[in-house]
């Protein structure tokens, strides 16, 4: 078993680092926060690697974003302690902890009951507290939130509809960051609302598994 806080370090000044990632905050958060916990047990002497690993629920599997892509995603939404997130489709919760320890008011969102039950005992052991949703459908045209609205929210995937189910759900001044996938392009796409208004910009080329409930239908064009 590789020395795991040595292999954090290294993930954090090897990857992350070279991936324009300069955020002090970010980069400490990627530094504490124990990703070895959020994986597949077989898969925790990988955890700090950038492979593409997968974790395991009853009906759906989720593709992890790899760290570098992730820390930069999140440097790209520019979080503000105290802000409101919303970590969708984040597996077993890495990104939320991740969130979590920024300082934001964090809530964590799965498709998947026993992505959820994992993901709950994983978070548990997190110094910072994250609220964890039932099991619930999460696509591109419907979510269940009950009239919850974020200051930020990061999806964990790449999207090739318009998130507007989320994109409803932001605050004024609200940002969304995901992956855009059209065609064999991706990109990280930041999304703000201003008032009614919603615009966004292309933040740097990523690539990242296709969430289910966010896929092409035929015939649309994003």
């Amino acid at each position: 078993m590789p020395d795991l806080s040595l292999a954090r370090r290294v993930m954090v000044d090897n990857q992350i680092r070279t991936f324009d990632v300069t955020d002090r905050e970010v980069l400490a958060a990627f530094d504490v926060v124990p990703r070895e916990r959020f994986v597949e047990p077989a898969d925790v002497p990988l955890a700090y690697s950038d492979a593409k690993l997968v974790v395991k629920g009853a009906t759906e599997s989720r593709a992890l974003l790899v760290p570098l892509v992730l820390a930069r995603l999140v440097q790209a939404l520019a979080p503000k302690a105290g802000e409101s997130a919303l970590d969708c489709c984040g597996g077993l919760g890495y990104s939320a902890a991740i969130l979590a320890d920024l300082g934001l008011k964090t809530t964590f969102a799965e498709t998947d009951s026993t992505l959820v039950a994992r993901a709950s005992e994983a978070l548990a052991g997190t110094p910072e507290p994250v609220r964890v949703l039932p099991a619930a459908p999460l696509t591109a045209t419907s979510v269940a939130l009950a009239g919850d609205s974020f200051d930020l929210i990061l999806v964990n995937g790449a999207i090739e509809r318009e998130p507007t189910a989320l994109l409803a759900c932001l605050r004024d001044g609200g940002r969304l960051g995901t992956v855009v996938k059209q065609g064999r392009a991706a990109q990280a796409r930041i999304y703000l609302r201003t008032g009614d208004v919603f615009s966004h910009r292309v933040a740097f080329d990523a690539q990242a598994a296709v969430l289910p409930g966010f896929r092409e239908e035929p015939g649309f064009v994003f």
